[in-house]
């Protein structure tokens, strides 16, 4: 009847002092009665503690049969990392397998959690683990809730597969999907993606493309920023000689040659005296071999000379050092001692200087009827 009606009943017909503890007493030393006793209540849940790594603390379990399949579920106890495998036995040799290919990516964890199963329980499993020094931990015999955490994932692996069934999808496939995008998702107790609590990065998905291109917008605002600089694009190649920038001392340009090139816009210069620079290409212009060191950097100007023509009749017959020739349009001075190979004769220190003849310059009507207007 119980101890709360043992008790009614013993009270209706007689009292003493201390009857109820009496009864009671009685009923809980009856062993048929404890042996059909229905069950206690619930202890308060108490969570695993948290690990301060992931992939310390692995649970495991298996899950089906489900249409003839069987399904390994492991899951990361810090990162909440699901994986699933389908297995084609629950043998310890197919655990193993599955193991040993997890640890190939993830490394040896330091605990692994597992119910009292056969294949976790088998002389080979513990083998396993012991060689690779990992703690296994049993818990309690028909008891799931102890392994709540991999429960959970059961449960959810185990709907998505169902679902995947019932629209005649293929399980793998829509297994792979959903993992892809639990791992890139927020989980609710760490507020983090498993992702990047195991890795330290985000997975890339078809959403991602709704997102602007981080790359290209970087280029194109270069780019605007670029045009925007103004600037000519120079480049010069290693043996180059170049005039470089030089700073604090002596001359402001200092002929070098371009020994390599350290990036898009540096570059190392040697001098003549074998002095090794770094400079940038605003500090270097190009230098022919044409032009003396004297001129400066300014060899992209065009020097134009004009030659004084002498006719002959104007030195008198005989003198002069050479001929000149008339060709067309073009004249040219030939110098005779080149021709002749023989020394000209020294002209005589008080030689009088011919005239040179001045043509007048002819002035545009224009400037006489509008004279230029000057400001001084």
């Amino acid at each position: 009847m119980g101890i709360v009606k043992s008790k009614a009943m013993a009270r209706s017909y007689v009292w003493w002092p201390g009857v109820d503890e009496a009864v009671e007493a009685a009923c809980r030393a009856c062993a048929v009665c404890a042996a059909h006793a229905d069950q206690p209540p619930r202890h308060a849940p108490s969570a695993w503690p948290w690990p301060a790594r992931p992939w310390a603390r692995l649970h495991l379990d298996y899950l089906g049969p489900i249409n003839g399949k069987m399904y390994l579920v492991v899951l990361d106890a810090m990162s909440k990392w699901i994986e699933v495998f389908q297995v084609p036995s629950t043998a310890a040799s197919f655990t193993i397998n599955i193991l040993t290919e997890l640890w190939s990516r993830y490394g040896l964890p330091k605990q692994l959690v597992t119910d009292n199963g056969p294949p976790f329980s088998s002389k080979e499993f513990k083998e396993h683990t012991s060689h690779n020094y990992i703690e296994h931990i049993f818990t309690a015999p028909y008891h799931p809730a102890s392994n709540g955490a991999c429960e959970n994932a059961v449960k959810t692996v185990k709907r998505v597969i169902k679902k995947a069934i019932s629209e005649q999808r293929p399980v793998l496939e829509s297994l792979n999907t959903y993992l892809l995008h639990y791992r890139n998702t927020e989980h609710s107790t760490t507020g983090e993606t498993p992702l990047m609590l195991l890795m330290n990065r985000r997975l890339r998905t078809r959403l991602d493309a709704l997102k602007p291109d981080r790359g290209a917008k970087v280029l194109a605002a270069q780019k605007k920023q670029t045009e925007a600089a103004g600037g000519t694009q120079r480049r010069v190649e290693a043996g180059d000689t170049v005039w470089y920038r030089q700073y604090l001392q002596g001359e402001k340009w200092v002929p070098g040659t371009v020994l390599k090139e350290l990036g898009t816009t540096n570059y190392k210069v040697i001098d003549k005296d074998g002095k090794e620079v770094h400079r940038h290409i605003d500090q270097l212009r190009r230098r022919t071999s044409r032009l003396s060191s004297l001129a400066g950097p300014n060899e992209d100007l065009v020097h134009t000379t004009q030659e004084l023509v002498v006719r002959p009749e104007e030195l008198g017959e005989g003198e002069g050092n050479g001929e000149l020739e008339t060709e067309g349009e073009e004249e040219t001075w030939h110098d005779a001692d080149r021709e002749d190979s023989q020394p000209s004769p020294a002209k005589a220190p008080n030689a009088p200087v011919p005239p040179q003849t001045r043509t007048e310059r002819h002035v545009r009507q224009c400037r006489i009827d509008n004279p230029p207007k000057y400001k001084y």
